[in-house]
């Protein structure tokens, strides 16, 4: 089976693709114009974004048997929530979708949601969950430059299902960590403590000081005395934005993940989430 993950940032998209083939990873630039026109534009045959990626894009696209378009933590609500398994037994996704509007209420407009199973307590009784909400307008918008091919079924997840996989894989779930996934305005930040998923939020660069308060944030999880291990991903061309992390350690992505076939000059960080999101599939 054929997979791809997609992940559209500002000005680009990278992409992991794997299955029946070796893993790949490729990187699409884009600018504003694609996008938009994409998006008031129904009946194209092709994909936009796959269109600008050329040939081999087309074809991985074309040879997909499942796609994934993720979810920015950016636009979107993230945390982790507790349910009854019994309810869940009882009314199913009917229940899932009733939980769902107890953390965004339908007077708050339209969104669109998901749940990731983590784990279940040790009596069975309660099911942890990652959910995740955003407008549905935005996302909506976003797959049709994705994907528009009706013929192509095209699936959400959230990109903090991606980090907290990668992450978790490279300390085998061991320890409390964080990726930092750097973007021109801010950082998306995941929460991970021996496996267990704590928090995930976006933080605006809009902040007066954008390093403070990602460690703030993140330390605000620790226990005392706790050192975390953090993976710096995203876009690394941000990197002044941080500066340098000194109440951390700092995590590397795997040698068996930077070696997938990549652009040239194009860091291995930036395809953390796709790489991560593919791991749960």
């Amino acid at each position: 089976m054929n997979k791809l993950a997609i992940d559209i940032k500002d000005g680009y998209a990278v992409i992991a693709a794997g299955g029946d083939f070796e893993p790949e990873f490729i990187k699409i630039d884009f600018k504003e114009s694609d996008f938009i026109g994409n998006s008031e534009n129904d009946d194209s045959d092709m994909p936009g974004l796959f269109d600008l990626g050329g040939e081999h894009a087309i074809k991985l696209y074309d040879e997909a048997d499942e796609i994934t378009l993720i979810v920015p933590m950016r636009f979107s609500l993230v945390k982790p929530v507790s349910i009854s398994q019994a309810a869940i037994k009882t009314y199913g996704d009917e229940f899932l979708k009733w939980e769902a509007f107890q953390q965004l209420p339908e007077e708050l407009g339209r969104f669109t949601f998901g749940f990731n199973k983590l784990a279940e307590s040790y009596d069975s009784k309660v099911i942890k969950y990652m959910y995740y909400a955003v407008p549905s307008d935005f996302i909506e918008v976003l797959k049709d430059f994705a994907a528009p091919d009706s013929a192509k079924k095209i699936s959400l997840d959230s990109e903090a299902m991606g980090q907290f996989n990668m992450i978790n894989h490279i300390t085998n779930s061991s320890s409390f960590c964080t990726a930092i996934s750097l973007e021109h305005d801010g950082a998306s930040i995941v929460i991970s403590n021996n496996g267990d998923f704590l928090s995930g939020r976006f933080i605006g660069r809009e902040k007066s000081n954008l390093a403070d308060e990602i460690a703030f944030y993140i330390m605000g999880h620790a226990s005392e005395g706790i050192t975390p291990q953090a993976l710096i991903c995203g876009d690394l061309n941000q990197l002044d934005a941080i500066g340098k992390i000194s109440w951390a350690e700092m995590l590397n992505v795997p040698e068996s993940i930077s070696k997938i076939k990549k652009p040239e000059l194009v860091p291995t960080g930036v395809f953390a989430a796709v790489a991560g999101l593919l791991m749960s599939k």
